[in-house]
């Protein structure tokens, strides 16, 4: 399984992050590869939650809450999507700490691949690199949408 783990400070309570990344659905408000997203559930907080986002510049994903810890952080399941790489499984969680005024948010994403070899092969030379340079892009955005209320101009992966 392949792990990547970013962080980032903002200067932000914990709580104001929290009010931000806990809202599933405006995702695109800090994420620049989103243009568009909304609930696919019922259940707006919590485990069952789950959320449809179109990408950029293509493809989509749906997520759905599979561990939630009010005001600390949740993990979400990817259960489906077009133009994504062909994860047998992947995971990513959103972790809020409090340091004094500022607030640690980091996310981390835990994927397989399918087609053994040919699927590591694929995260090494493709995959991998390609979220490296994502999950710190979503933070900037958080950090900017947390600290100032900008919402992300959307952009092409």
């Amino acid at each position: 399984m392949t792990r990547i783990t970013e962080e980032i400070r903002i200067n932000a309570s914990k709580n104001k992050v929290w009010e931000i990344i806990s809202d599933l659905g405006g995702i695109e408000n800090y994420h620049p590869g989103v243009k568009k997203s909304y609930y696919t559930s019922e259940i707006r907080k919590g485990v069952g939650a789950s959320r449809f986002c179109e990408l950029l510049p293509m493809g989509s994903i749906e997520e759905s809450a599979t561990e939630w810890e009010e005001g600390e952080g949740y993990v979400l399941e990817v259960l489906s999507g077009e133009k994504l790489p062909p994860f047998k499984r992947a995971y990513i969680r959103f972790s809020l700490k409090e340091e004094g005024q500022e607030t640690l948010a980091t996310i981390s994403f835990d994927y397989i691949l399918k087609y053994g070899p040919i699927g590591r092969l694929l995260d090494v030379w493709k995959v991998r690199p390609m979220f490296r340079k994502v999950i710190p892009r979503v933070l900037d955005g958080l950090k900017q949408n947390s600290e100032n209320g900008a919402r992300t101009v959307p952009s092409g992966q």
